[in-house]
C-alpha cells in the first residue's frame, strides 16, 4: 500500500476497546471478531481494596461486530457477544445448595446496535467529533437465575444486564504526529425490565445502572503495517431514582490495555493486547484479560 500523504493520518487497525470516531467509507462494511479471556484475580470492596475471589473464576467473551456505512459520514454496527463463564475450587463457605464448588454457563449476551455520525471533521487544531447513539438489547440471560450458581461471584449463569440500555455520547479523534488519539464519552441509561421481588433476595435478577463510559486510546505507528497501542478504559456508575439504594451499589472500574496491531493488507488486520483492571469499587472484580482481534474489510 502506498504511503499516505503527509496531510492525512496513517491507516491503522484502530483500538481494541475504544470506539473509533471517523465512520468507514460509504457503502463499505467490515466484520470484526474479538476473543477475550478474563482471569479474575480479586474482588474490589467499597473502600477500593482488593480481596480474594474465593475461587478460580474465568470468562471467555467472543463479540462479533458487523459494521456498515449506508451514506457518507454515517456508520452503523451491531455487536453480538457469546459468553462463557466458569468457576472452579470455590471456597467451601460459598458452595452451592448441593455442595457444588464448580459450575459453568455459556450463552448469547446482550446485543448492541449503534449509529455514529461525523459532526465535525478534524481541523488543524480541532479534533474530529462524532455523535453516537445506540441501544443494548436484553438478549442475554439475566433472570430466573439458578440458585446453584449464586455463590459463584456473578452468578455464573448471568450473561446479560436485564435492561434496555440507551447510549448517547461523543467520539473524538486527533492526529498529533506521530500519535493517533481517540476518546469516548458516553452516557448509558438503562431501563431494567425485571422487577426486584421482595423476600426473594437469594434469586434477584441482574440489575443495570446508569453509567458513564470514558475511554482514551493512543496509537503509535512503527511502520506502515505495525502499530503500538495503549488504551485506558473506565466505567463510572451511581444510583438514580430508577436504581435505588438497596437494589445495587455504585461501582467504578478503570484499567489499561497495551497492545500491538498488524495490517496484513487493506482488507485484513490483526490486533492483540492484554487488559489490566487497575482500580475499582464493589461490586466490580479485578481481571487480567488477554485479547485478540481479527478484522476483515469488504
Amino acid at each position: 500500500m502506498a504511503e499516505n500523504p503527509s496531510s492525512q493520518p496513517p491507516t491503522t487497525c484502530g483500538p481494541l476497546i475504544t470506539d473509533t470516531c471517523c465512520p468507514i467509507e460509504e457503502h463499505h462494511a467490515s466484520l470484526q471478531v474479538i476473543g477475550a479471556w478474563s482471569i479474575y484475580t480479586a474482588n474490589f470492596t467499597q473502600n477500593w481494596r482488593s480481596v480474594s475471589t474465593k475461587g478460580d473464576l474465568f470468562t471467555f467473551n467472543l463479540p462479533v461486530k458487523f459494521t456498515y456505512s449506508p451514506v457518507k459520514n454515517l456508520e452503523t454496527y451491531i455487536t453480538a457477544p457469546f459468553i462463557v463463564n466458569w468457576v472452579n475450587n470455590v471456597d467451601k463457605s460459598l458452595a452451592g445448595p448441593n455442595g457444588d464448588r464448580s459450575a459453568s454457563y455459556a450463552g448469547l449476551g446482550d446485543i448492541t446496535t449503534v449509529a455514529k455520525y461525523l459532526l465535525l471533521e478534524e481541523g488543524e487544531i480541532r479534533p474530529a467529533v462524532a455523535a453516537v447513539g445506540g441501544v443494548t438489547w436484553p438478549s442475554g440471560h439475566a433472570s430466573h437465575l439458578n440458585p446453584r450458581f449464586l455463590p459463584l461471584a456473578g452468578p455464573a449463569d448471568s450473561v446479560g444486564t436485564g435492561a434496555f440500555t440507551f447510549t448517547t455520547g461523543l467520539n473524538l479523534f486527533k492526529w498529533v504526529k506521530p500519535f493517533l488519539l481517540y476518546s469516548n464519552i458516553w452516557l448509558n441509561s438503562p431501563i431494567n425490565i425485571f422487577k426486584m421481588t421482595a423476600g426473594n433476595s437469594k434469586e434477584p435478577p441482574v440489575r443495570a445502572m446508569e453509567s458513564v463510559t470514558f475511554n482514551l486510546a493512543a496509537e503509535y505507528p512503527l511502520t506502515e503495517r505495525w502499530t503500538l497501542l495503549l488504551e485506558m478504559y473506565s466505567t463510572w456508575t451511581w444510583n438514580t431514582i430508577l436504581t435505588p439504594v438497596g437494589s445495587q451499589t455504585p461501582s467504578t472500574l478503570l484499567g489499561f490495555m497495551p497492545g500491538i496491531e498488524y495490517r496484513f493488507s487493506e482488507n485484513w488486520s490483526f490486533s492483540a493486547g492484554c487488559a489490566f483492571d487497575t482500580i475499582g469499587k464493589f461490586p466490580t472484580s479485578r481481571t487480567i484479560a488477554p485479547a485478540f482481534a481479527v478484522c476483515h474489510n469488504f
